[in-house]
């Protein structure tokens, strides 16, 4: 079987039972990760380890996975991509959200380039869908595009000007609604 259908099949076991954030609550956890490994399929540069991270991308921060299984399963390259979308922060949860921010922005001005691109992908589907979510809690998204806004000048930059251009859109229309 082909190692992307693979992913998508383990990373919808792996994210079983989990739903999305906000009034979206009833859309299944795995609709998010598909979305990002599509918008990563299609970009020009796309390879087939960074498809299957994509896919992958979120199971070691939230789910049971462990680095080593998606070694096992997928490879070293495709579990160094994993370890590199994982929020290094998580292993501080005393710390005040600011500051773990900041540590996984500067953990990520030195991911590779396919690191940088699947976070992008990330950060834009989270995007639009807050946008879409008529539930959505205003706060707590002004604070995420803020949050992207630093992520794109001080991570993201050179990575692919058409999405980090979508993204500051995103992240600029959020602050601008009341």
């Amino acid at each position: 079987m082909n190692r992307i259908i693979k992913a998508a099949q383990f990373a919808r076991e792996a994210h079983q039972g989990q739903t999305r954030k906000w009034g979206h609550s009833h859309i299944p956890y795995i609709v998010h990760p598909m979305r990002v490994a599509g918008l990563v399929a299609v970009h020009p540069d796309a390879e087939e380890d960074m498809v299957i991270a994509a896919w992958l991308h979120d199971v070691v921060e939230d789910t049971p996975v462990t680095g080593l299984e998606v070694r096992e399963r997928f490879g070293p390259e495709v579990a160094k991509l994993v370890e590199w979308m994982t929020n290094i922060s998580k292993g501080y949860p005393s710390l005040r959200r600011a500051k773990r921010k900041k540590m996984d922005r500067e953990h990520l001005v030195r991911a590779p380039w396919a690191v940088k691109l699947v976070k992008l992908c990330d950060r834009i589907d989270n995007l639009q869908e807050m946008h879409d979510d008529p539930e959505k809690p205003d706060d707590f998204v002004k604070l995420y595009c803020g949050e992207s806004l630093l992520l794109l000048e001080e991570s993201l930059q050179g990575v692919d000007s058409d999405l980090q251009e979508q993204l500051g859109v995103l992240a600029n229309k959020g602050l601008k609604e009341d």
